[in-house]
């Protein structure tokens, strides 16, 4: 007899099963008390907001996902969108001045490949299916955000670092992008390497979260392969436009009119 994939619904965790969940953070508050790393009320409050915050979006989900509208869709994916680029700037150093410089960049690298994957790879029906788009842009979003980080954080600490070469630079005749590349070469290994290390091993070290998850909720192995596949794809191309674009926008600003950068919008 063939061998058969049994599917079944993931059950329902208890609330008690939930409570347990938090226990093993004792091993964790031990540590920072033996290291005497003043984070113990950080780790609480994380803890705590994830759990409430995901609790919430759950419910909210539940709702977008029954009306299931395109403009509410959006809406949301727009909302998570801007909310990351806040975070990106409040991560990298960088002031909030620069936020309407690289919201339309990111904007762009995100939706454009979340656009390219849910019509032309995904193909939901219908097209703007909530339950594909949201979960597949929260995942896009998520990773392209720490990507953006390290990249703008190093770029920028490479030109503090080295401001009288770049400076050099320009009075050579370099334009700013010209005498940027050297620090964006570097910024932009920085920011590449694990998400390179990390899909070289993807399959043998780890599996993925998406791909976990559907097996978990009754999909295929073969089915949540193919879609986990896509995904990291689509998470690496996004991470890439959005990390060089949101650089080469920031520049004008971020820089001085003699090729320093500014520190009215590094803190």
């Amino acid at each position: 007899m063939d061998a058969e994939v049994v599917t079944q619904t993931a059950h329902q965790l208890s609330w008690w099963g939930m409570v347990l969940s938090f226990v093993p953070l004792a091993a964790c508050l031990w540590i920072f008390h033996w290291l005497r790393t003043p984070l113990a009320r950080d780790l609480l409050v994380s803890s705590g907001r994830m759990a409430v915050q995901l609790f919430l979006v759950g419910l909210y989900l539940t709702f977008l996902f029954r009306w299931n509208h395109p403009a509410v869709t959006l809406g949301y994916i727009a909302l998570m969108t801007a909310v990351a680029n806040f975070s990106i700037l409040r991560n990298s150093h960088l002031s909030m001045s620069m936020y309407v410089t690289t919201l339309p960049a990111f904007s762009l690298a995100v939706f454009a490949v979340l656009g390219w994957y849910t019509l032309l790879v995904f193909t939901p029906s219908p097209l703007y299916d909530a339950r594909y788009m949201v979960p597949v842009a929260g995942m896009i979003l998520g990773n392209t955000m720490g990507r953006v980080i390290i990249t703008l954080e190093r770029f920028y600490a490479s030109l503090r670092e080295d401001s009288e070469g770049y400076a050099a630079l320009v009075v050579m005749g370099a334009t700013r992008i010209e005498a940027s590349m050297p620090y964006l070469r570097k910024a932009h290994r920085a920011g590449i390497g694990p998400s390179l290390a990390n899909m070289a091993t993807m399959g043998l070290v780890s599996l993925p979260g998406m791909m976990t998850g559907q097996i978990l909720g009754g999909s295929s192995p073969l089915v949540a392969i193919q879609y986990q596949i896509a995904i990291i794809l689509a998470i690496f191309v996004a991470t890439e436009l959005a990390a060089i674009l949101c650089v080469l926008v920031s520049l004008k600003k971020g820089l001085d009119d003699y090729g320093y950068p500014d520190p009215s919008v590094h803190k």
